[in-house]
Formats: C-alpha cells, sequence, structure tokens
C-alpha cells in the first residue's frame, strides 16, 4: 500500500501552493487531469482545506492563469529592461532567457494554448498576453533600427518560431541549438555580429558574459 502523505492543517497551505500544484498537474496531464481531490492528495491536505483560499474551483483556475502570464513573460520583460536601450542587448537578451531554461517554462505555454481550444477565459487571457508578448519583440526590433513592417513582422516571425518551435516540442542537441543562434540572428535581426562564433561552446561563453555583466 502506498504511504500516505500527512495531512496539513489547511491554514497552513496558501494559495501558491494550490496553484504550484495545479500548475504542475497542468502541464503534466493537461486540464482534463485537474482534479481538487487528487491535488490535497499530493499536499497532504484535506479538499476543506482549499477552501479555506478559494471560494470554488474557477478561482483557482484563474489563479493558474495569471500566475502562467506573469510567471512566463515576466523573464523576458525583466532581462530587456536590464539590457538598456540597445536593441541589439535587448534581442540577446531576450533569446538568452529562452536558453537558460530556468526561468521560463515552454511546456506551460504549450499547456495553456491546448486548454484554451476548451476555455473562453484561458483563450482571452491567452490571447492578451501574446499580444503583449509580440510587441514587446515589436519595440525590440525598432530598438534595433527597423521600422514601420519591417519591425512588425520581425516581431511576428520571432514570436511565431519561438511558439512554433515549443509546440512541436523540437528535440535537438544543445549544441546544435547554439550553433543556429548566430543565424537566427542573421535572419531576423540582419545582425552579424554571432557569426565569428564557430563553436557551440564560443556562442555559450558569450551569452554568459553578459549575463554576468548584468
Amino acid at each position: 500500500m502506498a504511504e500516505q502523505k500527512p495531512r496539513k492543517k489547511g491554514r497552513n497551505l496558501d494559495k501558491a501552493s494550490w496553484i504550484a500544484a495545479a500548475r504542475k498537474t497542468l502541464i503534466e496531464k493537461g486540464i482534463a487531469g485537474i482534479s481538487l481531490r487528487q491535488m490535497a492528495e499530493e499536499l497532504g491536505a484535506t479538499t476543506g482545506a482549499f477552501y479555506w483560499q478559494f471560494a470554488n474551483l474557477e478561482e483557482l483556475l484563474e489563479g493558474v492563469r495569471q500566475d502562467w502570464a506573469q510567471r512566463n513573460t515576466a523573464p523576458f520583460t525583466q532581462a530587456i529592461e536590464v539590457a538598456g536601450n540597445d536593441g541589439w542587448d535587448q534581442y540577446l537578451a531576450y533569446v538568452g532567457v529562452l536558453l537558460k531554461e530556468d526561468q521560463y517554462i515552454p511546456q506551460y505555454d504549450n499547456a495553456i494554448r491546448d486548454w484554451a481550444h476548451s476555455s473562453k477565459r484561458t483563450a482571452e487571457v491567452l490571447k492578451e498576453i501574446e499580444a503583449f508578448r509580440i510587441e514587446q519583440l515589436h519595440q525590440v526590433f525598432l530598438a534595433l533600427g527597423f521600422t514601420g513592417r519591417a519591425a512588425q513582422v520581425r516581431a511576428y516571425v520571432t514570436y511565431f518560431h519561438q511558439t512554433g518551435y515549443n509546440a512541436m516540442q523540437v528535440s535537438e542537441p544543445r549544441a546544435e541549438r547554439l550553433m543556429n543562434i548566430p543565424y537566427y540572428a542573421e535572419v531576423l535581426a540582419d545582425r552579424t555580429d554571432l557569426l565569428d562564433l564557430k563553436t557551440a561552446e564560443a556562442v555559450s561563453r558569450h551569452f554568459e558574459d553578459k549575463f554576468n555583466k548584468t
């Protein structure tokens, strides 16, 4: 028989604990997998403990939507802000977040997009956040010196490439991914600065040096 987790008092579990449990389930099993009873079991709590924090399940689900909106967008916003006004530094900061894989969670984006097919509210939040992210990239390309439609289309292509890459769950060695970065920069940003980096180690070191400075 599986060992049961000790029950915690309801007041000892905050909203973040329940949202984290729901996030984990959403990523692993999709929205259909979210069960109040199962989450309570995983947290070692009673279902009654849930109602110390939330009026109903929908309130929890809205918490998950907002958690995703902040958790998977803020790292890019913060990195771009730290990079300053230089468009090239902003672009590298954006790519750096994708490379670090310790803040942005691609699987979370995928789970939200899947959920949006069956939830009007989730689709609304997704649309709002994706518009924000695309505009964020638009501003980066404007800072790089592109204007008008050239800046907008580059923002679209960059974002759609990123989301398509994640949705397809592309599996490639990290070295291969690193070696592609200079060519993405050439295609998307019209910059050849990184083409002199001939090895994956050199590309990785370049970004590490950038981050260490910030």
